[in-house]
C-alpha cells in the first residue's frame, strides 16, 4: 500500500509472490488498484505464455468484490497478497481491515516518505476500528548508488523510528531492493523473476549472484 503513483507495489507483489510460488504455496493475487498493473503484468505474461505456477490473480476494484474474495476465495490459498489503489478510498480500508500485514515501498524522496506515514497511520486507524494489531512494514525500494548519497535516503530509518515512538507498530524491513533491469523484465510478462533465465536480466537479480540465495 501507498499513496504515491510508481511506489513499486505491482514489482513487489510480483517478486514476493513468486517466492512463496518456488516454495509450491498457492497464492492469490488481487488487483484492486484501478490502474490495473498487476492484471497489465498478468496479460503480458498469457501472451507469452509465462503465466507463473501456484498463483492465480483476480481484478477486484470495488469494495464488496474484495470482501467476497476475502470470505470465499482467500481461505483456498496459502497467501493472498493485494495491489491496493493509490488513492485513500473506503476499499483501501476494506482491504487494510482484511489484511494481517500492509506492506510499503519507500524510495528515497520526500512524496515517497510522506506516503509511508499516511499508510502507516492508515493501518493504525483500522487496527483500532478492527480491535487487532494489523502491523505495517516499510522496505527501501528502486534504490541506485547515487540514491544512496541523497538526504532522503538517510531520513528513511529515523522517519520510520519516529514511527515507532509515536505509537505506531510500524517497522523498517532490512531488505532494500535495488534497481535491477531485471525487474523491468518481467514487467513485460516474462513471469516471476524465479522463472528468468540466468541470462543477462536474471544475472542483475537482488544479489547479482548465480549463488543459491543470492
Amino acid at each position: 500500500m501507498s499513496g504515491k503513483g510508481g511506489a513499486g507495489k505491482t514489482t513487489a507483489v510480483i517478486l514476493i509472490a513468486g517466492e512463496y510460488a518456488l516454495q509450491g504455496r498457492r497464492v492469490l493475487l488481487i488487483d484492486a488498484d484501478g490502474r490495473q498493473n498487476l492484471q497489465e503484468w498478468w496479460k503480458r505474461c498469457e501472451a507469452k505464455d509465462n503465466l507463473p505456477g501456484n498463483i492465480e490473480l483476480i481484478t477486484a476494484a470495488r469494495q464488496t468484490t474484495v470482501q467476497q474474495l476475502l470470505e470465499n476465495e482467500a481461505n483456498k490459498f496459502d497467501v493472498v497478497m493485494m495491489d491496493t489503489p493509490g488513492q485513500d478510498t473506503v476499499l483501501r480500508e476494506t482491504i487494510i481491515a482484511g489484511s494481517d500485514i500492509v506492506l510499503t515501498p519507500i524510495q528515497p524522496n520526500q512524496d515517497e516518505i510522506k506516503a509511508a506515514g499516511q499508510a502507516a497511520a492508515d493501518a493504525a486507524d483500522i487496527s483500532d476500528k478492527v480491535g487487532r494489531v494489523i502491523p505495517h512494514a516499510n522496505f527501501v525500494t528502486r534504490i541506485t548508488l547515487p540514491a544512496k548519497c541523497l538526504e532522503a535516503y538517510r531520513l528513511i530509518r529515523p522517519f520510520v523510528q519516529n514511527l515507532q515512538e509515536a505509537g505506531y507498530d510500524s517497522y523498517l524491513l532490512d531488505t532494500q531492493l535495488m534497481e535491477r533491469n531485471c525487474y523491468r523484465e518481467i514487467r513485460n510478462g516474462y513471469g516471476t523473476l524465479q522463472m528468468l533465465d540466468l541470462t543477462e536480466p536474471g544475472e542483475k537479480g537482488p544479489g547479482g549472484s548465480h549463488e543459491p540465495g543470492g
